[in-house]
């Protein structure tokens, strides 16, 4: 039954994003991500006291109840309040965008954009449905690279999620419900972090175009508020969330550092997602779902060995890995931003 919940979840974190896309120009699409991405943010914020409150008063089998009374809401407003979105290209074109061209605005295709920068292929797609389409994009090195970028960050968190309500547990004897609680901290950090990311994104991105003539492009969403995340605060609140724990420091300090930690994480997460949706912008729903499959393999595979690796080596040691492994990858964001367009271009965007 998980495995079901999961595919039918999956849907919307992959169509969320193209219907953003098809919906919002680039010099607005920032915040309208960002204020998406908080939607998503915003589960972990409240989901956690719920339950917790609702496991000790009535049972686990009453946050099911509520989850499933919960579905059947959402499915009749997808039903009947949700209009489709989607980009006809034959009708509208290619996404455009403006320049000037002697004191005077004109229309630039992205096809031409994309020629004059890097003298890119445009790419083809097929009339036949292929549920499995998605996945060739990650052949592309620049949506592998933020895919896994995305995935290691997002990961490290889940795997904390995971290994925080026994640690809690064993080592400062809350309950379900004071480990509900906990929650708040990391919940807030992803929404003001989520808000405030989608805010900087459209501001340097408008930035960024006005000095280039008019022409924005991706790589102008791996703005400057995005490298002391990527660099120091992701990676140092990893450790400084375990080892506070193993060394038995006042719970408060972990506490804290897995707010901060949520508010770096989407900090990468988002400029991420809204660098694809910007390169891929006419597949913008594949392209998300080629980087979710990444990023929930990453999720699994860090949330599978964190509790074992927790029980051998301490959960110190565990979160100062998960802080190295996002750390060593921050390169390959610093190589997208100095060599992107030449990379895209290899893979003909």
């Amino acid at each position: 039954m998980r495995i079901l919940q999961a595919i039918g979840i999956s849907s919307a974190w992959a169509i969320g994003a193209g219907s953003v896309a098809d919906i919002y120009e680039v010099h607005e699409r920032g915040n309208a991500l960002g204020i998406y991405f908080t939607g998503q943010f915003a589960g972990p914020l409240f989901g956690p006291i719920i339950g917790g409150y609702l496991v000790e008063r009535w049972g686990w089998r009453s946050v099911f109840w509520l989850l499933f009374v919960f579905g059947c809401i959402l499915l009749l407003l997808v039903v009947f309040a949700m209009e489709e979105t989607y980009r006809e290209e034959a009708v509208w074109g290619k996404e455009c965008i403006y320049g000037k061209d002697n004191g005077s605005e004109k229309r630039i295709s992205v096809d031409d954009q994309m020629e004059t920068l890097s003298q890119a292929k445009t790419t083809t797609q097929s009339g036949m449905m292929n549920p499995l389409a998605s996945l060739e994009l990650l052949r592309h090195p620049f949506v592998l690279i933020f895919a896994m970028s995305t995935g290691f960050a997002f990961g490290g968190m889940f795997a904390i999620e995971n290994m925080l309500p026994a640690l809690y547990t064993d080592v400062y004897g809350l309950s379900s419900g004071a480990i509900g609680l906990t929650f708040i901290s990391p919940g807030l950090g992803e929404v003001i972090g989520s808000l405030m990311n989608g805010k900087l994104s459209d501001i340097f991105l408008n930035r960024a175009k006005e000095k280039r003539g008019g022409v924005a492009i991706p790589e102008d969403r791996l703005t400057p508020n995005l490298w002391p995340m990527a660099f120091f605060l992701n990676p140092l609140t990893f450790f400084l969330w375990g080892w506070p724990i193993e060394l038995g420091w006042n719970i408060w300090v972990s506490i804290i550092m897995f707010g901060l930690q949520c508010f770096a994480m989407v900090q990468i997460f988002n400029p991420g997602m809204s660098y694809l949706v910007d390169a891929v912008s006419d597949r913008g729903a594949s392209v998300t779902a080629a980087a979710n499959l990444v990023r929930m393999i990453w999720s699994c595979v860090l949330s599978l060995i964190a509790n074992p690796l927790t029980e051998s080596i301490g959960p110190g040691w565990v979160t100062f890995i998960f802080g190295m492994l996002n750390f060593c990858w921050a390169f390959l964001l610093l190589l997208m931003k100095i060599k992107g367009p030449k990379i895209r271009a290899y893979s003909g965007y």
